[in-house]
């Protein structure tokens, strides 16, 4: 029987590193990882175990420093130039980019921001508008969306931003280096750089979002980090709790925190998830993180490639992939088909996304890449 709609959701109930297992036994690569958020592979012991350690102590201080609270701010600050400084932490990244514009807004006494079409900082009414379509929700005024690739050029997406930019009320312009959920596209490093001068010319924060993209993912530390200009802020997340639900603002230190700004929130820099920033940094100091991303993008090209002859397209880099798949390719009914075949990848529209965990049995990888060439360029039948 030929599956025409997604099957329904397994129900996991164990897993270690790369494997998840389900209720009835059976076992996948995890390609998914917690929609990127398991960075260093599921139930990793000793990130484990520091959870388990705060868990047995205390919980939630209110905003109450504990000593654990300064392990995981120096550990976070050895990522970054001496120039910025862990603002805040968060559960989410909305949250994050939620408290980016904030500080934006009170520091230049500017209301508007700027996002780029397709990029994705959000949920929220505010966050959700600056990348998507939001249309069942009122506008805010003064946000702007601006094209992006590949429906303009670099140079007509910085066109629009230098117009929007001249209006003189935009407090902040967020940017997603490359787009997680709107296709994999990404723009020169010129363009980014270009980008923040712009920002600084008109007294607008660059704000780049490196939920996905930081602490090695793509290759680099994070993607700036390979641009001239550093941003005024930068939101992470995701891969620094290793699945725990954190995320922070590393901000500029020209701005500091302030009342205003309303920095707190009622789960911000709780106990347990400054031991699981505390513990998954310290792990990542361990591994060789970019070596292990370059072999991962080696083998995720090798094998999948060549898809592009099939009018598929393959975009992204390191451990950050996006496949758009064209007409009558059902991206529900290849990631079923894929999962009955041991393999867990998320979809989205016509995309299927490749975010596997930095720590991924290479084997299991290009086990997990030939199955999805072969899914994607065959038939899928549920033989059951």
């Amino acid at each position: 029987m030929t599956i025409t709609g997604p099957m329904p959701l397994p129900r996991i109930v164990g897993g270690a590193n790369d494997i998840l297992v389900d209720a009835d036994g059976h076992r996948c690569i995890d390609l998914f990882s917690g929609h990127g958020t398991v960075w260093l592979g599921h139930a990793t012991p000793r990130i484990a175990a520091a959870l388990a350690e705060q868990a047995a102590g205390v919980w939630n201080t209110g905003g109450l420093k504990m000593p654990i609270h300064a392990e995981a701010e120096s550990l976070l600050q050895a990522f970054f130039p001496a120039s910025h400084y862990p603002a805040a932490l968060y559960s989410t990244g909305m949250e994050a980019a939620e408290f980016a514009l904030r500080m934006a807004r009170s520091v230049t006494k500017k209301s508007g921001a700027v996002g780029f079409a397709r990029n994705l900082h959000g949920k929220s009414l505010a966050t959700a508008q600056l990348g998507w379509d939001n249309s069942a929700a009122p506008p805010v005024a003064d946000f702007h969306r601006l094209p992006f690739l590949p429906k303009v050029s670099e140079s007509e997406a910085l066109d629009a931003l230098e117009r929007t930019l001249a209006g003189g009320n935009i407090s902040a312009v967020f940017i997603e280096p490359i787009q997680g959920s709107g296709g994999g596209h990404s723009a020169s490093p010129d363009f980014y750089d270009r980008v923040i001068r712009r920002c600084r010319a008109h007294g607008a924060l660059a704000v780049f979002d490196e939920m996905l993209t930081g602490f090695y993912r793509t290759g680099p530390p994070f993607f700036f980090s390979e641009l001239t200009e550093v941003p005024d802020q930068i939101l992470v997340g995701k891969a620094m709790g290793n699945g725990f639900p954190v995320s922070a603002v590393i901000a500029d230190r020209k701005y500091p925190v302030e009342a205003g700004m309303f920095p707190g929130s009622t789960y911000a820099g709780n106990p347990l998830a400054a031991a699981a920033v505390a513990a998954t940094l310290r792990e990542m100091r361990i591994l060789d993180l970019p070596t292990r991303v370059a072999a991962i993008e080696k083998i995720i090209v090798a094998e999948l490639w060549a898809l592009e002859t099939s009018g598929i397209a393959l975009r992204g880099r390191g451990a950050l992939w996006v496949i758009e798949l064209p007409p009558p390719l059902e991206p529900h009914r290849l990631a079923s088909c894929l999962y009955q075949r041991g393999v867990l990848v998320s979809y989205a529209g016509n995309l299927l996304r490749i975010l596997p965990a930095a720590t991924i049995d290479l084997d299991h990888l290009k086990e997990g890449c030939a199955l999805i060439a072969e899914v994607l360029t065959g038939k899928c039948h549920d033989e059951t």
